[in-house]
């Protein structure tokens, strides 16, 4: 990745310690890597069951982009 880079969901610029990839489209996205931190996350990460690793994916591929957050995310 580069200096910044476009984030595939809402389009800003991404700061190097903000950013992820998704694995399924492998396209950047905003996230917060700790909860102190202010922004917005453009996507979720959390650990496989099976593997124990962390997955990365944007709100697109979740299917959440454009919808308002579910009471208590974001409000």
């Amino acid at each position: 990745m580069t200096e910044t880079s476009p984030c595939r969901v809402c389009g800003d610029d991404i700061a190097p310690d903000r950013a992820a990839t998704c694995n399924n489209c492998q396209g950047p996205f905003h996230l917060r890597t700790r909860q102190d931190q202010d922004g917005t996350d453009c996507g979720d990460v959390w650990i496989h069951d099976q593997h124990l690793s962390l997955e990365f994916a944007c709100n697109l591929c979740l299917g959440k982009a454009g919808k308002e957050p579910a009471i208590g995310e974001g409000h």
